[in-house]
């Protein structure tokens, strides 16, 4: 009985530690968060809890200096200490206000003004100067000196440039005097076994912060990785669903297009006749457009200059003048998106319809020609059509509302792409389209 009550107070004993020690690192996270929030970036919670953890070691060098009370009694400098206290809690407060630029120069400046000061105080031979050094090495690890960053370089320079003027500077009216050649040996012991320790310890406390913060990055960059296989999965998906609607849109319109050819073929009225190749050629542009939608990579724009070219060739074609027309063509590179595409095919198809009606099929002892530019200037396309006809009528009004059920679909069609067509002569019928590209 006697042996199990031993051993639950020793288990009792080890949970307390536990405890307590889950307590202190709860703390300790807790302090470093001090004026973090979730709008900070990675880089600058880090930074901010550099400037929290140098200004928690300043405040520890100080606190570990009071024990110099027991070397130099009433002659230890308490008035400089507190005010450097005070600095460090200036510097926590700006951290805390998110001001992490005045923390950092309230830091550097108070870190190796404190130093430089005891270094002046103390002899020489008591080695305060190595209290330098685990400040260097924290500087060094918090900062990343190596990766050029000039907070890092701002940091290391002042620090390396209080250390010279400490070992070279002595200020004989700062100085201590009085103090005991065997106090004097005790302080180097001392001194040495604490900058030891400090060096060991805020070497392991930022060490840790670099392991939890590198394991917070790699955590971060694998949820966005799968998050990422998780889109492009979804989105390769949604790509081969568009190209699947864009192939099965261009098979339906051809079945269409070849219903209006057996209607074609039937029909013995002439007026008929015309309506239905009309129609059939105004299905033709569409088709093209998701034909060339298909085998586009993206599946959301098509090159406008071969879609323009293969169009007007199928036209000519399905008109059988295709040796009978000359073509001059000058295109720039555009890519026209997918809700301009199929307006803007419709009304290259009523220009080029209406040419072919009423000049390429009449009769003309010379060669017909048809001039067909796509240019942009800056964020506006602008297309010119020519042909080599009469032109429109004289008393034709383009602002008037025409009976030709091309022109009206070329007006209307215009403005769905935020767009004008205007129609003038020039040695020919003339029509000029400007419209927004995006």
């Amino acid at each position: 009985m006697h042996h199990v009550t031993k051993q639950a107070s020793v288990c009792f004993f080890v949970l307390r530690i536990n405890l307590s020690l889950g307590g202190v690192k709860k703390a300790i996270r807790a302090f470093l968060d001090l004026g973090i929030n979730a709008t900070h970036s990675v880089v600058e919670q880090r930074r901010i809890k550099t400037v929290n953890l140098l200004n928690a070691v300043i405040l520890l060098f100080l606190l570990i200096g009071l024990s110099h009370y027991l070397f130099i009694g009433n002659n230890y400098p308490l008035v400089p200490e507190l005010i450097f206290m005070c600095l460090a809690a200036a510097s926590l407060v700006c951290s805390y206000y998110g001001k992490t630029q005045p923390a950092f120069f309230l830091l550097t400046f108070n870190a190796n003004l404190s130093i430089f000061f005891i270094n002046q105080y103390y002899p020489f031979e008591s080695g305060s100067y190595l209290f330098f050094f685990p400040l260097i090495v924290s500087i060094i690890l918090l900062n990343n000196v190596t990766s050029l960053s000039w907070m890092g370089f701002l940091h290391l320079g002042v620090s390396a440039l209080s250390f010279i003027l400490s070992i070279t500077l002595d200020l004989e009216s700062w100085r201590l005097e009085g103090l005991s050649a065997e106090s004097i040996q005790v302080m180097w012991y001392y001194n040495i076994v604490m900058a030891v320790l400090l060096t060991a310890m805020v070497s392991g406390i930022l060490n840790r912060l670099i392991v939890v913060q590198n394991q917070e990055i790699i955590a971060q960059n694998q949820d966005l990785s799968r998050a990422k296989e998780e889109i492009n999965g979804s989105l390769k998906e949604k790509e081969v669903l568009l190209a699947e609607l864009n192939h099965r849109v261009k098979n339906n319109l051809a079945i269409i297009s070849g219903l209006l050819n057996l209607q074609l073929e039937s029909s013995g009225n002439q007026e008929a006749r015309q309506v239905i190749h009309d129609s059939k050629n105004r299905i033709l542009s569409m088709a093209l457009v998701h034909r060339m939608l298909y085998n586009h990579p993206q599946l959301k724009e098509i090159d406008l200059s071969n879609y323009c070219k293969e169009l007007i060739r199928e036209l000519l074609n399905s008109f059988n003048l295709n040796n009978k027309v000359e073509i001059k063509e000058q295109y720039d590179p555009i890519c026209l998106p997918v809700n301009k595409s199929i307006p803007f095919g419709l009304i290259l198809n009523e220009i080029i319809t209406n040419s072919i009606k009423y000049v390429f099929t009449q009769e003309n002892q010379n060669k017909h020609h048809l001039e067909v530019s796509i240019s942009q200037i800056n964020a506006e396309v602008v297309m010119v059509t020519k042909d080599s006809g009469v032109g429109f009528p004289r008393d034709f009004n383009e602002d008037q509302d025409s009976k030709s059920l091309g022109l009206f679909l070329i007006k209307s069609l215009a403005e769905q792409i935020d767009g004008k067509a205007v129609f003038s002569n020039d040695n020919g019928a003339r029509v000029e389209l400007k419209f927004l590209l995006n």
